[in-house]
């Protein structure tokens, strides 16, 4: 995980949004699950920022599959707060690419939420592993 303050990768997303009620628990804080769909929609937004929605890499013949995930969460997202999820692309492998997030609430987006990772496997439609496309990596180092 890339802490504030680390390099984070140049080529980056940030991708905003308010808590919205249902997405809280019984004590008015983020849901732990949600923060795997904001890393979801970060990812789709990056990629969108340079051309290419994944449903495109996807009829390309790409699919990345999560393989693993990690989140630290360090303080609670609430209700109503406007959050920001940095991604990026830390780690390419040879049929795997590795996003970054760090994730920023209130006030200003100064206030650490949570860091976190998603490891994603190159698979063809049968899910058999291929080696990332150079295209792929081209597109996403813009």
């Amino acid at each position: 995980m890339i802490r504030p303050g680390e390099p984070f990768p140049e080529a980056d997303t940030r991708f905003e949004l308010y808590v919205s009620y249902g997405e809280t628990d019984a004590m008015g804080v983020v849901y732990y699950g949600n923060y795997a769909h904001w890393f979801e929609r970060s990812r789709g937004q990056y990629l969108r920022e340079r051309g290419l929605s994944y449903a495109e890499v996807e009829r390309r013949g790409v699919m990345l599959p999560v393989r693993e995930m990690a989140v630290r969460y360090i303080s609670p997202a609430r209700y109503d707060e406007h959050i920001v999820v940095r991604a990026g692309i830390s780690q390419w492998g040879r049929a795997s690419v590795t996003f970054a997030y760090q994730v920023y609430g209130p006030p200003e987006h100064s206030r650490l939420v949570c860091l976190g990772t998603t490891q994603h496997a190159c698979v063809d439609a049968n899910g058999k592993p291929v080696a990332v496309p150079g295209w792929l990596k081209e597109i996403c180092l813009k």
